[in-house]
């Protein structure tokens, strides 16, 4: 690597690691604080949920409160209904009826015979209301169908006290389906269903389902008998401690949040089961902003990253590109483009090591005169039978052979794969014919002839530098023996 790539290589990273490394601790922060604020924005949603679900359980309470205080305020009246005539019991009766939210007011002895607010004459003695006649405190009761009207109501049943005992009722009658109107009136949102139950849990009413659940059937086990997943302990548990609950709910045609709320009378609850779309609709006006922001951040990031790991990549194909160059000229010849010596020496040692079963020939070529070449026809025309060499060698010697340029107009030729001594004696013969086919390449070449040297592995010698000694002395005598020749190796 060149000093200006590898100046450019350090400098993007020394700028890139600690960048990256706080762009990374910035991508943490920022997906806690996503994940921080999603749970912060769902608190807030079912917050506003259970505020919509509270609103509508005190509704009703406020309307059954006010409605049971101001017949207990009419509550001294009718402790003198004796000293009045018929006409202006009804008025009194009327008054408290047309001021409060019932839609129907009886007056009763203690057996259960009175009469409405109208004046009709009535015993709701068979609609079990006044059973608690040792209990002197209001209370409140759930008729499926009061006697009176046949209307499903809740009543507010007001002793009347005189001596200390009982001496008749005040029967308050609020309508059951007021509370579904409240429901569609407060919480004004599609495929949301509400359940009103009372004692133990019995469900009296519902609003928005469209397969309602049987008569008599208990909220929480409804509820399981819907999902399997449902959480019945816990919700069984709020609601034996009368406290507020929700959860998520599926059901045959998508999944429901839901909440429940004590109205505070007895363990009286109303449930309501929102749609999950409109809770994840919610949820998303609710931190959307964020969100965005946290995005927009999160795509600089990556894309900066991105710009930066492409910086690094280009830099690194670059110094690669070049790095590939450098081992290659490190490996070659320049001139004649064969290996050079330390890398003909090496592959030929490799090979020994490596395929010690298999046989090779190791030729050293020597150009005959080669300095009358430079001195009579130029270095340029020495250096071109060279490059023209290293070529025709390369072309004609295909395959594993190992060709290398060893000094000035010296060259390594080296057979490999020879498994028979038969096959290195006709190797031998078709190198040599090779070599000696240079002449006939035409140009330069014509003129030029060759002394070689021939040693064979292993019979000769089993590692490289014995080799190298035998083919170099056979090399020698094919000069003494007046060039232009090929000399194999004999042991003396």
């Amino acid at each position: 690597m060149n000093n200006k790539v590898r100046k450019t290589y350090i400098a993007v990273w020394v700028v890139f690691l600690p960048v990256t490394v706080l762009l990374i601790m910035i991508f943490i922060l920022l997906y806690n604080f996503s994940i921080t604020s999603e749970k912060a924005a769902r608190s807030v949603v079912e917050d506003d949920l259970l505020v919509e679900t509270q609103n509508f359980a005190l509704q009703i309470h406020e309307e059954l409160d006010i409605m049971t205080r101001m017949g207990i305020a009419f509550r001294d009246m009718f402790a003198n209904m004796q000293y009045m005539n018929q006409r202006e019991q009804l008025k009194v009766i009327g008054a408290l009826c047309n001021n409060s939210n019932a839609y129907m007011v009886v007056y009763c002895d203690t057996k259960g015979i009175g009469f409405t607010h109208n004046g009709i004459k009535v015993n709701v003695k068979k609609d079990d209301l006044l059973l608690q006649q040792d209990v002197d405190k209001q209370y409140y009761a759930y008729l499926q169908k009061e006697s009176i009207m046949q209307a499903e109501a809740v009543v507010s049943v007001i002793p009347i006290m005189k001596n200390e005992n009982i001496d008749g009722y005040i029967l308050m009658y609020y309508s059951v389906s007021h509370i579904r109107k409240l429901f569609t009136k407060l919480i004004p949102y599609d495929d949301t269903f509400m359940l009103y139950s009372v004692d133990d849990g019995l469900i009296i009413t519902t609003e928005g389902l469209k397969n309602e659940p049987p008569s008599d059937t208990m909220l929480i086990k409804w509820f399981q008998q819907l999902d399997d997943t449902f959480d019945y302990d816990r919700i069984r548990e709020a609601a034996l401690n009368k406290k507020e609950f929700s959860f998520s709910l599926t059901m045959d045609k998508g999944s429901k949040f839901v909440i429940g709320i004590p109205v505070g009378i007895s363990d009286w609850y109303v449930t309501v089961g929102y749609e999950k779309d409109l809770y994840e609709q919610k949820l998303t006006n609710e931190w959307i902003d964020i969100k965005k922001l946290i995005q927009y951040l999160l795509v600089l990031i990556f894309i900066f990253l991105f710009f930066m790991l492409g910086t690094m990549a280009i830099i690194y194909l670059v110094y690669n590109k070049h790095n590939r160059k450098l081992q290659v000229a490190a490996k070659t010849d320049l001139l004649t483009k064969l290996y050079n010596k330390i890398t003909t020496e090496d592959k030929i040692k490799e090979y020994i090591e490596d395929k010690s079963n298999l046989g090779g020939i190791l030729f050293i070529l020597d150009v005959d005169n080669f300095k009358e070449i430079n001195d009579s026809k130029g270095h340029s025309a020495g250096d071109e039978v060279l490059k023209k060499l290293g070529s025709y060698l390369k072309e004609s010697l295909k395959g594993h052979n190992i060709m290398g340029r060893v000094g000035g107009d010296e060259f390594f030729v080296f057979i490999t794969d020879i498994k028979t001594k038969e096959e290195q004696e006709m190797q031998t013969k078709r190198v040599y014919e090779i070599f000696r086919g240079f002449a006939n390449s035409g140009g330069i070449a014509e003129s030029v002839t060759f002394s070689v040297g021939c040693a064979w592995y292993p019979k000769d010698a089993q590692d490289f530098e014995t080799l190298f000694k035998a083919a170099d002395q056979a090399l020698y005598e094919a000069k003494e023996k007046g060039k232009d020749q090929l000399v194999r190796y004999q042991r003396k």
